[in-house]
């Protein structure tokens, strides 16, 4: 059935037959015009909007092949039917010629007129959707050229290097800024090879693990990597199809030579400057010690308390110092002297009796609570040890009013797990994030007479990580807090051939 704003115009000088086919037209859904010539129909057609044309071939006025002059120039897109009583093939050829759409000899059926109007009206259908998916991918193509312009200009004003490798890590898009941080010639084909941006085979190891592992949840990686002189971070990651399939990788370069420069300068001053003040206090508190000692002749109190409190200044000097000197071993990657099949239970239990004195006189109870066995670990013991002693202190400086420090630690799945919780004032939630930067210490009012540098959590951080491990911790103010490690097991075959 036709739509009901479909329209046809009827166009015969003879009445019965406009009449005629208005009746059947209607009676099939139709919104009917008539028109007694052409010259009328040409007048109906600019104030009415009409669908499809009947229209007899010979008129006084204006005759079929006069309309489809006119329409050509004026409304080419409507389809116009010749009627006729002159049916002959050179009739039918010359006004195809002339653009009609079909022809119908009189006297014609009912059906026949019926099939070809809806022929015409589905033709003029499809090519009305056909110009509009026409104009709607002519306007996608617009928009698209329009973004692949707006990204090419961003990634071509960035200042930082842009690499877009596909699945087969052929290099198929890099911004200028990559061409002078890597020093490449201008004409590099695309697409091109990898390893000529890159000989050393480093980048492409990485990309080449993530696309075979790539997920849509995949985050980035970052790289560090040297091209001659440079120091560059690479943060790489997938992009995919509509199939959820990894089609290459975008690689963002950025310079860091400065910074590792700037990093080198202050691990150097640190090194100089820990190395040129140690000496001269060591030698200063063990002069102190001997005039303390009585050695140097009779001290009166009033001195020895002065001389005191200069030892104690001189003290938390020194371990500023050695803290500092921790800090720029762990930085530079040199933090772990040796890395050993080692029992943790034999150093948590030593660094426990060595601070219950220390706990006792707080007035805390300190306790260790192990499992029968423990897993062994890899790590060097003299990082553990300092590891635990910093957490376990400091649980004990921020538990002033006594109370509990309990050190625990069981297997959990490939990993071993380490507490350190007490029942101090906790840490508030605004400072969590901040307790293991460099220099951060918790403030509170009743810790006020805690000593320290504000480097302990940074040092036990940068010791964990360096054991490829992690430290969390949970705090409640009020509550108390818990740290938590999680250090990787061996296994004792392991442990075995490291020791044969």
């Amino acid at each position: 059935m036709p739509e009901s704003n479909d329209t046809v115009l009827v166009v015969d000088d003879e009445r019965i037959i406009r009449e005629g086919c208005a009746r059947l037209l209607t009676s099939e859904g139709y919104r009917v015009l008539t028109a007694a010539d052409g010259r009328e129909a040409i007048d109906l057609l600019d104030s009415s909007p009409v669908d499809v044309i009947l229209c007899d071939l010979k008129m006084p006025v204006m005759g079929a092949l006069e309309v489809l002059e006119v329409l050509k120039v004026r409304h080419p897109d409507i389809p116009l039917i010749v009627i006729t009583g002159h049916g002959t093939v050179v009739n039918a050829v010359e006004c195809m010629k002339k653009g009609a759409y079909d022809f119908i000899t009189k006297p014609f059926r009912s059906d026949h007129l019926i099939l070809v109007v809806n022929r015409a009206l589905e033709k003029l259908a499809l090519e009305r959707r056909t110009q509009e998916l026409q104009e709607a991918q002519a306007r996608n193509l617009y928009d698209l050229a329009m973004e692949q312009s707006r990204i090419r200009t961003i990634i071509n004003c960035m200042a930082d290097g842009v690499l877009v490798v596909n699945h087969d890590l052929e290099v198929v898009l890099h911004n200028p800024a990559l061409t002078r941080l890597l020093e490449l010639p201008a004409t590099l084909p695309q697409p091109g090879i990898l390893s000529d941006y890159f000989p050393d085979h480093e980048l492409d190891e990485g990309l080449r693990e993530m696309l075979e592992k790539a997920a849509r949840e995949t985050e980035l990686i970052s790289q560090d990597l040297c091209k001659g002189k440079k120091h560059l971070r690479a943060l790489s990651a997938p992009f995919f199809g509509p199939n959820s399939r990894a089609l290459g990788t975008v690689t963002v370069f950025h310079d860091i030579t400065t910074f590792k420069e700037l990093d080198q300068m202050k691990s150097n001053f640190v090194h100089m400057v820990s190395h040129e003040l140690r000496s001269p206090l060591a030698a200063i508190k063990q002069q102190l010690s001997v005039i303390l000692d009585g050695l140097a002749g009779d001290v009166t109190n009033k001195q020895k308390e002065l001389l005191d409190r200069a030892q104690g200044k001189i003290g938390s000097l020194l371990e500023l110092i050695n803290d500092l000197l921790d800090v720029a071993k762990i930085e530079s990657g040199h933090g772990m002297q040796q890395q050993v099949p080692l029992h943790l239970e034999k150093i948590l239990d030593e660094t426990v009796v060595f601070l219950k004195t220390k706990a006792e006189s707080h007035q805390i109870a300190l306790n260790l609570r192990l499992p029968a066995e423990l897993p062994m670990i890899q790590a060097d013991p003299r990082n553990m040890e300092e590891v635990f002693t910093n957490l376990i202190t400091n649980a004990v400086n921020y538990s002033p009013d006594g109370g509990t420090v309990t050190v625990s630690a069981i297997p959990h799945g490939e990993y071993l797990e380490v507490r350190v919780s007490d029942t101090g004032i906790g840490i508030s939630p605004e400072e969590v994030p901040k307790i293991f930067d460099k220099f951060y210490r918790v403030k509170h009012p009743r810790t006020r007479q805690v000593i320290g540098t504000g480097l302990g959590l940074a040092i036990v951080k940068g010791i964990i990580e360096s054991h490829r491990g992690s430290v969390e911790v949970e705090s409640e103010p009020g509550v108390g807090t818990t740290f938590r490690i999680l250090l990787p097991t061996i296994s004792k075959e392991k442990a075995c051939r490291h020791v044969s």
